[in-house]
């Protein structure tokens, strides 16, 4: 390379990435992507190129050794010194040491790598909106990299790696610090969707979206944040409707509100809220309801609105105490019906009645009074009430001298008997008439053959008889005929005073 064609190397003056207003990001959001990759891809050939391949192609001999570059104008040393601005070897004449030059051309590259670093770093920070959120530290890092680009121009190099590192470190710092400002803008978002400011919401996932492209919360903030509208409308509508004491429909708009941000903490909250509410109201009115019907001793009612709230509120108390006095009231009202019925079956001569009704009202409590007294009372009356009615049923039998006595003896304990109801007036009466049949004689003629011997069965033996008159009382009779050489023989009649009654005994039949 000739002296003719070599030219002077000129620092690359620093420009930040530039950072797109949040207005305009929106609508060149698609677009942007793609023109900022391709042209930081071509920055950073092009920096690259200068500052690594450049230099190589121009000759040290070309560079004034008593001048400083600065923007690529020479400028000459007023200090008088005949060393370079780094202070590195003697010259000698009109040219720089081969030392000097080697030493400048290692700090330039010093500085150019640190460079490197600087926009590259800058470069990521910018797209990531780091003039927004990183100031004033940003704006420190882009002047101390300015600082380096004047040192750079003058040939500094110590001084423009210095500037550029301090420059880096801040930027680094910066990136360091994204992991928090990331988790403090996500917290920040949180706060405003659940507070409902949409607008706040709106710029700070925007805010998120620019800092954390990657972050991949985004894509179920962005569903929360189109839902919230929705939940906001259903939140007041719950409000409204509780203010009007409306608790179901309340439920329902906060359940819409839930469904359309199952993560909204708040509107989760206010359903649960809502939901108790809800609960206290349908269980204050089951109790209500319960105690209404208990009133009433409508206890199957009673019972199942307790029921229902003992679901509503388990282990609460108040059901549970509630559905014992059902219990007793139940039982209370059973007893009395038992004692209403027992006097009434009294009233009604239907002793047998009253004594089943008082036994169960004993078997429910063995210590009630009216219960026992009732017991001692009807028992008695119903086994004479059945005694009383068997004897005009069975006055056929009131032949026999046993179930006569004891006829008369029912009928004289009924006699006994103060005030009588009708119905054992009545019972009186009919026992009276059967007696009365039964004891009356009615005339009787045995016929025979002169040869059996007959015996009336419980009344006494005739013997031997062609014919002959008996009184007899009427009923049922049984007459026995016995004759040697021929088989016996048992004739049934009946003696009754309206007909006549005559009887025909003989065997006939030889063995």
């Amino acid at each position: 390379m000739t002296e003719d064609k070599a030219q002077p190397l000129s620092a690359t003056t620093f420009e930040p990435a530039p950072v797109i207003a949040e207005s305009d990001k929106a609508a060149t959001q698609g677009d942007s992507s793609r023109t900022v990759i391709v042209g930081g891809t071509i920055g950073i050939a092009l920096l690259l190129f200068v500052f690594f391949v450049l230099p190589e192609m121009v000759s040290p001999d070309a560079v004034d050794p008593t001048s400083s570059m600065v923007a690529g104008n020479p400028t000459r040393n007023t200090s008088g010194d005949s060393r370079s601005t780094t202070g590195a070897g003697a010259v000698t004449g009109e040219g720089r040491s081969p030392f000097a030059e080697a030493q400048e051309s290692a700090l330039r590259r010093e500085a150019q790598e640190v460079l490197q670093a600087l926009l590259s770093l800058q470069e990521s920070l910018a797209e990531r909106g780091a003039a927004r959120w990183g100031e004033p530290l940003y704006s420190e890092a882009l002047n101390n990299a300015a600082a380096g680009d004047t040192a750079y121009r003058e040939r500094d190099f110590e001084l423009a790696t210095s500037a550029y590192q301090a420059a880096l470190n801040q930027l680094s710092a910066l990136e360091t610090s994204l992991p928090e400002r990331i988790e403090s803008l996500h917290s920040s978002l949180i706060a405003a969707i659940e507070a409902g400011d949409v607008p706040a919401a709106q710029a700070r996932f925007n805010n998120l979206a620019e800092m954390a492209p990657a972050d991949i919360r985004l894509i179920a903030l962005e569903d929360r944040l189109t839902a919230l509208p929705e939940v906001i409308a259903a939140l007041a509508s719950a409000t409204q409707a509780e203010g009007a004491g409306n608790l179901d429909a309340a439920v329902d708009a906060a359940s819409t509100a839930t469904r359309a941000d199952p993560a909204h903490e708040r509107a989760r909250a206010r359903l649960a809220e809502l939901q108790a509410a809800q609960r206290r109201q349908q269980f204050s009115e089951a109790m209500t309801v319960g105690y209404a019907a208990l009133a009433s001793q409508s206890f199957n009612k009673a019972e199942a609105q307790f029921r229902e709230a003992a679901t509503l509120y388990p282990g609460a108390p108040e059901p549970a105490a509630a559905l014992i006095e059902v219990e007793q009231a139940r039982t209370q009202k059973t007893l009395m019906d038992f004692k209403d019925q027992g006097a009434q079956a009294e009233r009604d001569e239907r002793w047998a009645d009253a004594t089943s009704l008082y036994e169960q009202a004993l078997e429910i409590d063995a210590l009630l009074l009216f219960a026992t007294e009732g017991l001692e009372r009807s028992m008695p009356r119903a086994e004479l009430d059945e005694r009383l009615a068997k004897i005009p049923d069975e006055r056929d039998r009131l032949v026999d001298a046993r179930i006569l006595r004891m006829a008369q003896d029912t009928l004289a304990e009924a006699e006994a008997i103060a005030n009588p109801g009708p119905r054992l007036q009545a019972q009186r009466v009919a026992a009276q008439e059967a007696l009365a049949y039964a004891s009356t004689p009615v005339p009787v003629t045995m016929q025979s053959d002169g040869l059996t011997d007959i015996t009336l069965l419980r009344v006494k033996r005739l013997g031997a008889l062609s014919s002959q008159s008996l009184s007899l009382r009427p009923g049922r009779y049984t007459a026995v005929g016995m004759r040697n050489g021929f088989r016996d023989v048992r004739v049934q009649f009946e003696v009754r005073p309206d007909q006549a009654n005559t009887v025909e005994v003989r065997c006939v039949e030889t063995i």
